[in-house]
């Protein structure tokens, strides 16, 4: 016989989770008394975060680094609802999260327990409903272990995201006989599906005659993208990429044009215009507004379009599209090389660059700029030069705001092996100011690699606290503060759009300064030429968290133009995102 707690953590140890993050409180004992056990016995530890929400971000890095279940945890009340802000963060972006809360001990419920979130309480449990693959309160015993397995389907599913066990403290301290075996934990691996001969016939159909096609790389074609670069080589075939599939071809390939959608490149849209594209080929991605520029209907909404994915959500807005298939991206690109006739345009691959050390068929605006060695800092330098000079595993967080906005557009991916492992990642579907610190934190752990994470002033000022982790375990992780004293993406679009200019000032603050006090490195940043008067190529190397607090150039106004026509209620940009 074991505590339930003890049970669960033996699941998450068979399942290689190594590390749960959260919060302790009265209600969550239990689980903790069950964490000490594990961590003395090899298993799976504690990771204290500063803010539950915090918790929840290092869950999401740690899934995304490694492909495991991110797991985080919270005590009953505020502690669950702290948790929200991350789960939704996950859910949006389809991030595999076991999620869970505790409760006062059952028999209390009802009579005024502190902190009770179940449906006598404030139902905490129903807060959860919206942004969980599935949610439950375990109200017996008995229950855990079979809902313990059926929310590790849920997130591991084809349709993946969180899900939540929320446990009343008695049940967590519960004494259970396990029932289920090694061999059950098969059943929740996710499984490729199959696309029907019919969807197959109809995209060879579509496909084998066509000269001009441009593939929109998803980030659920991260495990097909071999497939894809060798079917695009071979046909000669174009390719973008969304935003949150960035890192997923070399910005240098002959054959890529850039990110489509938000903070994209001009050239990424020209790639998808009818003149450039019979058919545009979307694959491993929802049609949101950032994948779309906007809604773009000349670009990817049209007639033209052909939609694969393995999650039926993705194909669920394709109203217009050509054909929507259902499938493995991995599977389907396969049968595609094998099945479409030979091209005699195929192409030796030889990665391309321009005199001027950029991409010779990505567009990008005002690339003059990034050779500037200004005070305060031109943001396009920035991240250009950092691209540069990071080492090649280097893994990239940009947060909420004008620091993914920089990013998708200036930040060079120099990989050429059509590697599965995305190196770039940001988290849009729901933006949470402040993911990106606590998902490098998770990342770096998750990895054991070089990460840099780039997030803007008014995110630290809400979530700077979590970088006290990276500090605690001695992470790798370079944040990278843009300090503008602003709400800078709010600013910008109350500028670009007209609106009245209101509650986007910002306090000075020395980020080094309060690096220092939380017992971090940190250097202030006035001007590119300061990063070698630091040595910027022996922080890379170091152990340790270091902090950058980047003066940045307030007035450079970051590529925004599909949102603002998006707000303005116009359709997409005309121009990508370079208006």
């Amino acid at each position: 016989m074991i505590e339930n707690g003890d049970l669960i953590l033996n699941y998450l140890d068979r399942l290689g989770i190594e590390y749960v993050f959260g919060v302790p409180g009265g209600s969550i004992e239990p689980l903790y008394n069950a964490l000490a056990r594990s961590e003395r016995n090899g298993g799976p530890k504690a990771i204290l975060a500063r803010h539950e929400a915090g918790a929840a971000f290092m869950a999401d890095g740690y899934a995304r680094a490694t492909g495991k279940i991110g797991v985080c945890c919270s005590t009953s009340g505020p502690g669950a609802t702290n948790l929200i802000t991350g789960v939704a963060n996950a859910y949006a972006d389809s991030i595999p999260l076991l999620v869970i809360s505790a409760q006062p001990a059952i028999d209390k419920f009802g009579l005024g327990a502190f902190q009770e979130g179940s449906c006598t309480g404030i139902n905490t449990v129903a807060m959860f409903e919206l942004c969980t693959r599935y949610n439950t309160l375990v109200s017996h015993s008995a229950q855990i272990e079979t809902k313990l397995l059926q929310a590790i389907s849920y997130t591991k599913s084809n349709r993946p995201g969180p899900a939540h066990l929320s446990i009343p403290l008695d049940i967590m301290r519960a004494k259970v006989e396990p029932r289920y075996g090694e061999q059950h934990l098969r059943a929740f691996i996710n499984h490729e599906v199959v696309t029907s001969s019919q969807g197959l016939d109809l995209l060879l159909k579509y496909l084998t005659d066509a000269k001009k096609v441009t593939f929109v790389v998803g980030e659920g074609c991260a495990g097909a993208i071999k497939q894809l670069l060798e079917l695009a080589e071979q046909q000669n075939w174009l390719m973008v990429t969304t935003p949150m599939a960035k890192g997923l071809i070399s910005d240098f390939h002959p054959l890529y044009r850039g990110v489509f959608g938000l903070g994209g490149h001009e050239s990424a849209r020209d790639a998808l215009l009818p003149e450039n594209a019979d058919y545009v080929v979307v694959v491993g991605t929802a049609l949101d507004e950032i994948t779309t520029g906007g809604w773009d209907t000349e670009a990817v909404l049209s007639n033209r379009m052909i939609h694969i994915s393995q999650n039926s959500e993705h194909l669920s807005r394709s109203i217009l599209a050509k054909a929507c298939i259902l499938g493995s991206p991995k599977l389907l690109l396969e049968q595609l090389f094998n099945w479409i006739p030979k091209s005699e345009k195929s192409q030796n691959v030889e990665y391309l660059s321009g005199n001027d050390g950029f991409p010779k068929y990505v567009k990008y605006r005002d690339k003059e700029v990034c050779f500037q060695d200004t005070s305060p800092v031109k943001p396009q330098a920035l991240y250009w030069t950092l691209s540069q000079i990071c080492p090649p595993n280097t893994y990239v967080l940009m947060d909420t705001g004008n620091s993914f906005l920089w990013g998708i557009h200036y930040w060079q991916t120099h990989n050429k092996a059509g590697s599965a492992e995305n190196l770039f990642h940001i988290g849009m579907g729901f933006a949470s100011m402040g993911w990106a610190i606590g998902a490098s934190i998770g990342m770096a752990l998750g990895n054991k690699s070089p990460v840099i994470c780039f997030t803007g002033d008014g995110s630290v000022l809400m979530n700077g606290q979590e970088m006290t982790v990276a500090k605690e375990h001695n992470l790798n992780v370079l944040f990278v503060i843009l300090n503008d004293s602003s709400l800078g993406m709010i600013k910008h679009g109350q500028q670009l759009g007209g609106a009245e200019d209101i509650g986007n000032e910002l306090p000075k603050v020395d980020f080094a300064a309060m690096a220092h006090a939380m017992g971090l490195q940190g250097h202030r940043i006035n001007k590119l030429s300061d990063l070698d008067d630091i040595g910027i190529d022996e922080i890379f190397k170091q152990q340790g968290p270091c902090v950058l607090d980047v003066v940045i150039d307030a007035n450079e106004v970051p590529p925004m133009g599909s949102r603002m026509k998006v707000l303005a209620g116009g359709g997409g940009a005309a121009e990508g995102d370079q208006t």
